[in-house]
């Protein structure tokens, strides 16, 4: 497979070398304080350093639009410094259209890696993702979006979750004359794992079907809301989890899987801009996930008899200053984001508030 992925790369940079193209680079820190690190009820807290860095190699023509990218990012946590990681991706992206006045065909597909060290190595993995989608006019103000997306997923230190994962979609979306835009999604989930077990419990194959309606509403030429509801149910009963008395494997970074609860999730957003160059937004969301075969457990690490029950609440707030009159293409901004979860299990009692600074710069 990655034969093919890097294949699939010459060939498009070949033909994009023929023909004029255009060159981007971007650069983003994020200064992180995060009280919780972990996300459980052993708070720990860090200060986190971010520095994700980009490249774009664009080539359009009458009728394609053609993108080779790549994107990285360092991870340097202050005081659990064996938890900081870099990240790496390469990726390739097209647009297409049939004819000049046709709807376009969008593609894409892209390589990325995670490197982690010490105890936290079971996290390094490898990824290959693909996705395909066409976006059809219904109107002049509806049109739908058929898709497909697949991903590979190799966990090279923890083979028990790796895995593949097919994805179908069907997405409508529409405008009103009122200001108001409306997107319904639906979409039926497939994950296969690469290593097969007998246990009780272990699913060695997982399906799901999620449902998304998002709403928005331009109250004025500086000033939108926006409102989302999300459903998920799983048609399997069965999981793969890890038991362990120790942090590393509470952490849902990584291994929290869509696949072993049903839930819902809602939330509101609300976007103001004072001016061109200052925005404010505000959010607030509420979930609830029911597990379907992951049992709760108590403080001392022992297996309750009922399965875990999540209800997690959370506010945000950013604040963003573009200062392209100074430096052309910057900008910063300052967020804040608070969530509480509580659980019938003891490790996921907790609450997280996080504070960020950026900086962001477009060459």
């Amino acid at each position: 497979m990655k034969k093919f992925l890097a294949t699939t790369f010459l060939l498009a940079f070949l033909f994009i070398e023929s023909a004029h193209s255009q060159f981007n680079l971007y650069t983003y820190y994020q200064g992180i304080y995060d009280d919780n690190i972990f996300n459980t009820s052993d708070k720990i807290s860090d200060l986190i350093n971010s520095l994700s860095f980009g490249s774009a190699y664009n080539f359009e023509s009458e009728f394609n639009n053609i993108q080779l990218y790549y994107e990285g990012s360092l991870n340097l946590f202050q005081t659990t410094t064996s938890k900081s990681f870099n990240t790496h991706r390469i990726g390739l992206v097209e647009t297409h259209l049939f004819s000049i006045d046709d709807n376009p065909l969008n593609a894409g597909i892209n390589y990325s890696l995670r490197n982690n060290q010490d105890e936290f190595e079971v996290y390094n993995f490898n990824q290959i993702s693909a996705y395909i989608n066409y976006r059809h006019s219904v109107s002049e103000s509806d049109f739908i979006i058929p898709g497909y997306i697949f991903n590979w997923n190799d966990y090279k230190n923890f083979t028990l979750f790796s895995h593949n994962e097919h994805r179908l979609f069907l997405t409508w979306i529409s405008s009103f004359e009122t200001q108001t835009s409306l997107s319904l999604n639906a979409e039926y989930l497939i994950k296969q794992y690469f290593e097969e077990y007998n246990f009780e419990g272990y699913l060695n194959q997982a399906s799901q079907l999620k449902f998304r309606a998002n709403v928005g509403q331009s109250i004025s030429d500086l000033t939108g809301i926006s409102g989302y509801a999300i459903y998920r149910k799983n048609l399997s009963d069965g999981s793969r989890y890890l038991v362990s008395d120790s942090l590393l494997y509470y952490e849902e970074e990584i291994f929290n899987d869509i696949y072993s609860y049903d839930g819902i999730e809602t939330g509101i957003g609300f976007k103001h801009f004072f001016n061109e160059k200052v925005e404010l937004n505000l959010e607030a969301k509420y979930l609830i996930r029911n597990y379907s075969s992951l049992p709760a457990v108590d403080k001392n690490g022992v297996e309750l008899s009922t399965m875990r029950e999540d209800k997690q609440f959370g506010f945000g707030a950013g604040l963003t200053y573009d200062l392209s009159d100074i430096i052309n293409g910057i900008s910063i901004s300052a967020n804040w984001n608070y969530f509480k979860n509580t659980s019938n299990d003891y490790y996921y009692k907790y609450s997280n508030q996080i504070l960020s600074f950026s900086l962001d710069y477009d060459f």
